[in-house]
């Protein structure tokens, strides 16, 4: 499962989550434009991490999981 999280003053919030990644990114990507906010996506064991704000988005894939 791929996680929605949105940025707020306290941290990283959970939205929702997907079991494919396109579908979580394109929600998140969506999300971002239309409120303005900052959305990531991160994979179960945290080796893939998009960001997407409303300027446009960036997405990395770790060598080695990060600790959670």
């Amino acid at each position: 499962m791929f996680t929605i999280e949105l940025l707020t003053r306290q941290g990283w919030s959970q939205t929702e989550t997907h079991e494919q990644r396109e579908l979580a990114e394109l929600q998140a990507m969506l999300k971002s434009q239309a409120d303005g906010k900052t959305y990531r996506v991160t994979s179960p064991e945290l080796s893939i991490l998009c960001v997407f704000t409303r300027q446009g988005s960036s997405c990395w894939e770790l060598d080695q999981p990060a600790a959670a």
